[in-house]
């Protein structure tokens, strides 16, 4: 009897022991079976010190080893049939990060690489705009008429005015560190005044769907970098000269920059000549007159110009970054005669020297300065960057009296005087998966001299923008709501004997305010078999009309037309896909 209680408890155990194995096997064969599945991971990278998204950067996910690259919004996705123990990142120009044990979405972001060559350091430039391509050519003006898309208009040395996808002017934006130029909005022989060589980055970038840009960029855009611990970490001196010969030509720059553990400066200057015989031309035909050009090119258009900057940067005990810069620019060339009023033949005759600046000419000024600032490491205003900056631009144009036309001659050679006070601010916000925001823009605008071309006027912008990273894609968005104001103008209407026979009105007065904006979607595309990569872009915009397009009311010389305006236009409301 003893011995088959003994066996009853054994195999009591026994059930027992296998009642708790199988327990076991239940619970733990969901874990082990989790542990075999595929993982996945996705997220974007990110450039550290601008927040900007990083294209091409490769992606490996271990222990499996499997790969990919960060599409041009900066986001991947990889995954390995044994799970992901940890990513490596890697991209040319950024030290090498390391993420051990990652979630299913993680955002990384890159450090620049700082390689000590002797007294050199290499660091990547990177703009804002994943389509931005870079300018790579010895001048600007090169670089433009050897991009497909670009063209450039030569208006001498100093003075730009970019086509863009055959677009210029108030539908083309030229930026400086961010900040919206002004002085080409009046035309194509108005240009921006800006010193490439004294740039350290220069980028072009295609129209429509960029909303940091301004609603300028419609057809596109450049952007200029000044020297910063980003794009120029380490102390250096850039030097340049540049002669020309035929069509003389000749210029020096230098640029310095310094770089402490603390602050960050730079200083430049650029001087540039060239002679008057810049446009090849024997004839010239104006109101059914035909002129002889006795040397076989353009008269009076040598010219002179001259550029200055200076900034500085610091980080401050708090952690926050500030950036003062201030430019400085002037140009004085001459006019071909046969552009302002009715030319005689003896206007046309050359120039006593080389060099020489006789009547009509131009001399156009700027001033401006921009300071920048970001927010704390931590805070409430973690991520945050501002930026706010002044600028004044005057242009005067010269001619001889007898180019007023009918009337009273006039009693100084001032034709046309712009002058521009324009202040621009901008709060952005940077995280991962966009960026939110806000810009303003005011100018005001006076103008004189006894060749109308359109009155006084006041404009301020205000937009709220947005960009955010979806399903691989960015959606982008714009509000914008414009105030413009434009004074009255009339003169008295002479006769051809000299005599007052009434009054025309060039100009009426009157307040607008216009809203306008932007929505696009962005998908950047590849096909490995083809090696074929690129962007597809739907974009649907509203655009306001510039003060020009309102209020001109004259003859413009430089354009060889009558400009009329009309204050009934409203925005301009477009689609492109491309």
């Amino acid at each position: 009897m003893n011995h088959i209680s003994w066996r009853r408890d054994f195999d009591h155990a026994v059930d027992v022991q296998r009642a708790v194995l199988t327990l076991c096997l239940v619970v733990l064969s969901p874990l082990m079976g989790r542990s075999q599945t595929s993982m996945a991971v996705e997220g974007h990278v990110l450039q550290a010190s601008s927040s900007s998204k990083l294209p091409g950067v490769l992606v490996m996910a271990w222990p499996c080893g499997l790969a990919t690259s960060t599409d041009a919004l900066g986001a991947f996705r990889v995954s390995c049939p044994q799970g992901i123990d940890s990513l490596t990142l890697s991209c040319v120009g950024f030290d090498t990060q390391v993420v051990v044990s990652p979630a299913s979405h993680v955002d990384v972001w890159m450090e620049d690489l700082k390689v000590m060559l002797g007294q050199a350091q290499v660091a990547a430039n990177r703009f804002s705009e994943s389509e931005a391509s870079a300018l790579d050519q010895p001048t600007l003006m090169q670089a433009l008429d050897r991009t497909p898309g670009l063209e450039s208009l030569d208006l001498g040395a100093g003075m730009i005015q970019p086509v863009v996808r055959g677009l210029f002017g108030s539908r083309v934006a030229v930026l400086e560190d961010g900040v919206p130029q002004q002085g080409g909005r009046w035309g194509s022989d108005h240009g921006v005044l800006v010193a490439p060589e004294l740039q350290v980055a220069s980028a072009w970038v295609p129209g429509g769907g960029h909303v940091w840009m301004g609603p300028e960029a419609v057809g596109g855009g450049l952007r200029f970098e000044s020297p910063s611990r980003a794009n120029a970490p380490e102390t250096q001196t850039r030097m340049g000269a540049m002669v020309q010969l035929g069509q003389i030509k000749g210029g020096l720059h230098a640029l310095h920059i310094a770089s402490t553990p603390k602050i960050h400066w730079h200083a430049g200057m650029s001087v540039t000549g060239f002679g008057s015989s810049q446009v090849p031309q024997r004839r010239f035909a104006y109101l059914g007159r035909v002129y002889q050009l006795e040397t076989g090119a353009l008269t009076n258009t040598a010219g002179l110009s001259g550029h200055a900057v200076f900034g500085v940067e610091r980080e401050t005990h708090a952690g926050r970054t500030l950036t003062w810069s201030m430019r400085l620019s002037d140009v004085h060339q001459g006019l071909f005669p046969g552009i302002v009023g009715l030319p005689r033949q003896g206007d046309l005759s050359p120039n006593d020297g080389l060099l020489e600046i006789r009547l009509p000419n131009q001399h156009a000024s700027r001033i401006q300065s921009i300071v920048k600032w970001s927010g704390a490491e931590t805070g409430v205003d973690a991520g945050w960057g501002y930026m706010l900056s002044g600028s004044w631009n005057q242009r005067s144009e010269y001619a001889p009296p007898h180019a007023h036309g009918w009337g009273p001659l006039p009693d100084s050679d001032l034709s046309l005087a712009l002058e521009e006070w324009t202040a621009f601010g901008e709060a952005r916000r940077n995280s991962a998966h966009g960026s939110v925001g806000m810009q303003f823009e005011g100018q005001h605008v006076t103008t004189t001299g006894w060749e109308f071309l359109l009155p006084s006027h006041r404009r301020m912008r205000l937009s709220t923008m947005g960009e955010f990273n979806v399903a691989r894609s960015r959606l982008s968005g714009r509000m914008d709501l414009v105030y413009a104001q434009q004074g009255s103008h009339s003169e008295p209407l002479y006769n051809f004997e000299g005599l007052v026979v009434g009054t025309e009105v060039r100009a009426l007065a009157f307040n607008t305010l216009m809203p306008g904006g932007m929505l696009s979607w962005q998908r950047p595309f590849s096909w490995k078999d083809t090696r074929t990569e690129g962007m597809a872009t739907v974009v649907a915009y509203g655009r306001v009309p510039s003060n020009h397009e309102w209020g001109a009311n004259g003859i413009h010389h430089g354009s060889f037309r009558f400009e009329q305006g009309n204050p009934q236009l409203g925005t301009e409301w477009a689609m492109e896909g491309r």
